[in-house]
């Protein structure tokens, strides 16, 4: 009963003029001092005695008294402390106080039952400011005794008079009395009764604590939709109009779906505005309720631009140009196009681009796409889509994709903010800089399993998704969630060269705390199940099942578990140059590893661990989940914000598990602009050093006559010329044993890490 009867309150508005009642407003009670009448007091604390029927956080929210507080990460941190700063003060008004009584006594506990409530206020001055106190007597409630139905019978099938927010025995709440006239009124018209009305009026005998509430109802006869005029559109043609409406001349009347026709025309991009109601001008009889929908359009055409700067893809641009009503009938046609790493090699020491790629890794990506999309395809609910794209794609040290494909999609809404869709997207992709990847992932490290992967393939999977947002906000909600459910299969069926079936979920809650503070949730799980390959391939058994690069799943970055860098979570390997495991450390002395180590696989690359001889490269998984949970508040107005943030997470070579889950804590600050939260974070990696599998190239002993002497290995010091009697192959090699990498046990600051992005991290 509470939240909902304080809405009373805020209804009538803080402002308005409470009426006098008696002895209903009364003057603050002093105790302990007389406070000076000419400082301002800071309001320490704002408290209710005697209440049952509401809790304190019900009242708080019904009066307008505050008491001075902090965002809830602060009161544990500055504030404990005893330092202002991020504080919000309030001050002791008494005729705010005063207006707060009025409130309790004459609105708030009478509209619920509680006709003999009475409320005083107490100001206590305490150190630092004054304790505003409310003593409540709330008295016994009258109640209701029974619910009546009179005038028109209820047709029993509907089953209206059930689930109503009133009942015998309940307090007799003006609020909720009202409620339920609103309820049954609503659901006869949505049964056809478009003219229904019903009265309410309840009786207590003098004396007693009970009231009989009666619904005296007016049914009317069911109606039809009569005739339906659009007016104010000059692009959209009323046939396209009509098609979003979810009911034709002679259905039934439903108010409800007068409310839904309305959001359905919304959903045309060049919809402005539009109005669905009763159409007052045409005159009918009570049978037929004719219906007028008005729509204002927008532009035709529409060009939008933007960009953004992250530490992953660094600056990225991007821009679309559409027509919003091609060929009619409010069909879209766009031309998109992105482009991400741009000033990626230069701004790659900062920490603005410090997880951009290098070399052809750090190079200019983007996507040029052609999209159309038919609003209407067989019902006003679903929508059909079709793209045309050319992309380039990299993943940080691990392989660099070019694309070219199509995607059909058909997208279906079931609710409000509610859709499943259906895709086909196939595409022939080739990967380039991928040899070490594709070695230490499916041990295709021979140059005829390496062509048989990276050179032209297809990948063309069929993908069902099904997603949900219930969240106040687009940028940075407070309350509801967003749940996303992904399943993918590719295989012979569909024409790809790749069997694999991917299933992935992502789910976001979240909650507020108090006016500046937001709990904020996440959990993501994933998993793939591969088969085989559509060429053979020469590696060893036991390799995993293959499944391309870009479906794999990566751990790491500014929207995952923050104590890493971009993909840099889950499995990974270390490349080399064979060189440099051959080469001489010293004058005189040996190298770290002898010619014959590297030809049979068993070169130990330890020692060379710490200098920056080794490329880190994530190498992808089967298996991911993570999960995090943020507390974000506001400070400055509003302006600036911060957040303290824990993630858990992992990615595993082969399906989902448990094990080796990592933690990672953190602190960020948020610049809160118009377009989004601009976000700083930095978080902390607990993570032990770990083997990892070192990639290098294969060698071979020196042919003369077939071999170029200039071809030998040279492994001498710079400047002393000392080549060996082998050769680079062509085939990639990966050693055994691997090497023990990471940062040192026990504290330290190369554990810490750094992410600029825009936007929450979900």
């Amino acid at each position: 009963m509470g939240p909902a009867a304080v809405v009373l309150v805020g209804w009538l508005g803080w402002g308005a003029v409470l009426p006098a009642a008696g002895q209903a407003a009364r003057d603050p009670l002093l105790s302990g001092g007389e406070l000076d009448e000419g400082a301002r007091h800071e309001v320490v604390s704002v408290s209710f005695i005697g209440n049952q029927a509401f809790t304190d956080q019900e009242l708080r929210r019904a009066i307008a008294t505050r008491a001075s507080s902090c965002p809830f990460v602060l009161a544990v941190t500055t504030c404990a402390l005893g330092v202002d700063w991020g504080r919000d003060r309030a001050y002791y008004i008494p005729r705010v106080v005063e207006e707060d009584v009025e409130r309790l006594q004459v609105l708030l506990y009478p509209a619920n039952g509680f006709r003999h409530a009475s409320v005083e206020s107490r100001v206590d001055p305490v150190d630092g400011g004054v304790a505003v106190e409310f003593v409540i007597d709330e008295g016994e409630p009258y109640r209701v005794g029974s619910v009546n139905f009179a005038g028109d019978s209820l047709p029993p099938e509907l089953r209206i008079e059930e689930d109503l927010p009133i009942a015998a025995g309940d307090p007799l709440s003006d609020l909720y009395i009202q409620e339920a006239r609103d309820t049954i009124q609503m659901r006869l018209r949505n049964a056809g009764y478009a003219w229904a009305e019903v009265f309410r009026r309840h009786l207590r005998p003098p004396g007693a604590d009970t009231a009989t509430v009666t619904y005296q109802i007016e049914r009317g006869p069911l109606a039809s939709v009569g005739t339906v005029r659009v007016v104010g559109n000059q692009l959209l043609g009323d046939d396209a109009i009509l098609d979003r409406l979810p009911f034709r001349e002679g259905n039934r009347f439903s108010e409800r779906q007068i409310q839904e026709a309305q959001r359905s025309l919304h959903e045309l991009e060049i919809v402005a505005r539009a109005s669905v109601r009763r159409d007052s001008a045409e005159v009918a009889p009570d049978s037929v309720v004719h219906v007028v929908v008005e729509v204002r359009e927008g532009d035709a055409h529409r060009v939008r631009a933007g960009g953004g700067l992250n530490s992953a893809e660094c600056i990225n641009v991007e821009g679309r140009w559409a027509s919003r009503n091609f060929l009619g009938g409010g069909r879209t046609l766009q031309l998109r196009g992105r482009l991400s790493n741009l000033l990626a090699s230069r701004l790659q020491s900062t920490f603005l681009c410090s997880q951009a790629g290098t070399g052809d890794f750090g190079r200019l990506n983007g996507v040029v796409a052609v999209d159309f999309a038919e609003p209407t395809f067989l019902s006003r609910r679903a929508s059909l889509l079709a793209s045309v794209f050319l992309e380039r794609q990299s993943q940080r040290h691990a392989f660099v994709r070019d694309a070219f494909g199509l995607e059909l999609g058909l997208n279906r809404s079931t609710g409000s903010n509610a859709f499943v869709s259906l895709r086909l997207r196939p595409e022939l992709s080739r990967l380039d800089a991928a040899e070490v990847t594709l070695c230490a992932t499916f041990l295709a490290c021979s140059p005829a399993d390496i062509q048989a992967l990276a050179s032209n393939n297809w990948l063309s999977p069929v993908a069902l998704s099904f997603s949900q947002d219930a969240t106040d906000g687009l940028f940075s909600p407070r309350r509801g969630f967003r749940a996303t459910l992904d399943l993918e299969y590719a295989g012979r069926l569909t024409g790809s060269d790749y069997i694999y079936f991917r299933a992935l979920a992502d789910g976001s809650l979240y909650r507020e705390i108090d006016r500046a503070t937001v709990l904020a949730l996440r959990f993501r799980a994933g998993a793939i199940t591969a088969g085989n390959f559509a060429q053979p391939l020469t590696r060893s058994g036991g390799a995993p099942g293959v499944v391309p690069s870009q479906k794999r799943f990566y751990g790491g970055g500014a929207g995952s578990v923050r104590g890493f860098a971009q993909s840099t979570l889950g499995p990974r390997s270390l490349s080399i140059g064979v060189e440099e495991l051959l080469r001489r450390r010293a004058s005189g002395g040996g190298p770290t590893c002898e010619p014959q180590a590297v030809r049979d696989l068993t070169c130990d690359g330890s020692s060379l661990v710490g200098t920056d001889l080794y490329q880190l490269r994530p190498v992808g998984g089967l298996g991911t989940l993570e999960a995090s949970a943020e507390l974000r508040f506001d400070f400055s107005g509003g302006l600036f914000g911060g957040a303290a943030f824990i993630d858990v997470g992992q990615v595993w070579p082969q399906g989902l598990s448990l094990d080796d889950l990592e933690v990672s804590p953190g602190v960020g600050v948020r610049y809160n602009s118009v377009f989004g939260p601009i976000r700083l974070d930095l978080a902390y990696s607990f993570r032990d050093q770990e083997p990892l599998p070192v990639v290098t190239s294969q060698i071979r002993p020196f042919v003369p006559g077939q071999d170029d002497p200039s071809d030998r290995i040279d492994v001498g010091l710079p400047g002393a010329a000392a080549p060996i009697d082998w050769v680079v192959s062509e085939d990639l090699a990966l050693l055994d044993p691997a090497v023990l990498f990471g940062a040192d046990p026990g504290f330290s600051f190369r554990r810490f890490q750094l992410h600029f992005s825009l936007g929450q991290a979900f």
